[in-house]
This record gives C-alpha cells, structure tokens and sequence, in this order.
C-alpha cells in the first residue's frame, strides 16, 4: 500500500521487502513469538510506528486554542483556530507516516481529504452557514465518532459476505506463499481479526458517545486519548499473541514480527 517508500532502501538489500526465511522448528519447540516482541509490536502500533508527538500534538494543540482567552487570529475564534490547528497537524501527521515506512500510502488522499471535509462542515457550523442544531464541538467530535462506528459496521459487513476485510488486506499486503493465504486457519484467523477491528470501532465509538455526553470538551479530550490507548494496545497485544499462535500452526507461514517487518519495510520489533 505505501508506494513512497523504497523497499531496496527499507531492508538494505536490495531484495523488495523479502521476507525473513522462516526458523525451521525443532520437534517439540513451540515457534511462537517471544511475548515481548509482541508488546513492542503492539505498542508501535498504537503509537503509529513511533510516532509519539503526532499522537499527542493535535489534541494538545486543540486544548490550547480552545481554550486561550479572547483569541483572534484572521477573524477566527477560538474553536476554527483550534481546529484548523489540530487539522493541520494531522495532516503533517499522516505524510510524515508515510515517510516512515507506515503502510498508508494509497490512503492518504482519502485520510487527508476526510480531515480537511470534517474541518470544514465545522468551521462552516460555527459561521452560521449550516445549522445541524447542534454546537460546533459536537459536530466536530460527532463526525469522528460517527466515522468510526461507519468503518466498524463495514467490517462486520465484509464478514457477513463471506469476504472479511482483514483477509483481502492480508492477501494484497502481505508477502505470503499462496498456499498460506488458501490455509482453512489463516483464513480463519483473518476472518477473527476482522471481528476484532468491529469490536473494537464499535466500542470504541460508543464509549467516545458516552463520554462526550457525560464530560466538557477539556475532560472528554483528554479521557478518551488516554482510555482508548490503554485499551488498543490491550486489544491489540492480544490479538497479536491469538494471530501468532494460530500462524505458528501453518506450514510456511513465518512468525507474526517477521510478516510485520517485511509488510512495513521495518523490524518492529526494535525499541527506538
């Protein structure tokens, strides 16, 4: 998917993202990954493959001009200077990502036009030129919360049609043997994980819902960036430790890290 980056340069071989040879097991040896390089892996994945500040920055950013007093830049109060803010860094978030090696590069015009069109219907709010009944936070909010609950259904829907996203994402990115992908288990496997990325958008959506009603701008901010970072790397440290044990009962199919590592171009396994 990221077609910026250079696969030559990503592994310093030459080989276009190759897979590591997979270990051949000894009789008796379980070849699951160690524990910890899935705590690793599933930290890099909430970060955004180390991506700390860009995390935090567009949250910071947003509580900080929300909440100056009296502020005027350009005519704009302090709620579009807020989001024009947080929108901006986003934005430089994602092509950063990009940059690094995150897997988002057929993505990004939709990712940037997405936070761009949410800024906008916002700001557009606030200036009295649409009227949802409304405050403009909540439609700011509201669309990401919205969106989230939209990408959850969709992918139960994938799965009621027989074509789990988690499947088709895995056979068009991973670099796996064809008999890999045709496994009963890994397709399976995949079908689970796509129930999972439901589970959690759902929730996920329905917590950021309660939560809003129930705290102001400032407390509901800072809550859900919190709560729901300790929740995905739960969740994700936990389906990374199902999917690796399923995929060490697979002829052929190497260890989860490594299928990371060379679907990103990285070792994920490494601490920066």
């Amino acid at each position: 998917m990221n077609d910026a980056t250079d696969p030559a340069q990503a592994d310093g071989s030459g080989a276009a993202g190759a897979l590591p040879e997979a270990a051949e097991v000894e009789d008796g040896h379980d070849p699951t990954t160690d524990p910890r390089d899935l705590a690793r892996t599933s930290r890099q994945a909430v970060w955004g493959w180390r991506s700390n500040l860009d995390q935090f920055m567009p949250v910071v950013l947003f509580l900080v001009f929300f909440n100056l007093d009296a502020l005027q830049v350009a005519g704009l109060n302090n709620i579009e200077v807020a989001i024009i803010a947080a929108t901006a860094w986003s934005v430089k978030a994602a092509y950063s990502r990009r940059r690094r090696g995150l897997p988002i590069g057929a993505w990004l015009p939709v990712i940037t036009g997405y936070l761009l069109v949410r800024a906008g219907i916002s700001i557009a709010v606030e200036r009295d030129l649409v009227d949802f009944g409304v405050s403009t936070e909540a439609v700011y909010f509201g669309i990401g919360i919205g969106t989230k609950m939209l990408v959850g259904l969709a992918a139960a829907a994938t799965v009621i049609a027989g074509k789990p996203f988690a499947l088709w994402a895995a056979r068009r990115f991973l670099r796996l043997p064809d008999e890999v992908h045709a496994n009963p288990a890994f397709v399976s496997t995949m079908r689970h994980v796509t129930w999972v990325i439901t589970f959690y958008e759902v929730g996920s959506a329905v917590w950021d819902i309660w939560l809003y009603n129930n705290a102001g701008v400032n407390l509901f901010l800072v809550t859900r960036q919190f709560v729901n970072f300790f929740a995905a790397f739960l969740l994700i440290f936990a389906t990374l430790v199902y999917v690796d044990r399923r995929f060490s009962k697979i002829d052929g199919c190497p260890s989860l890290v490594d299928v990371v590592g060379g679907a990103t171009g990285r070792a994920p396994a490494e601490d920066s």
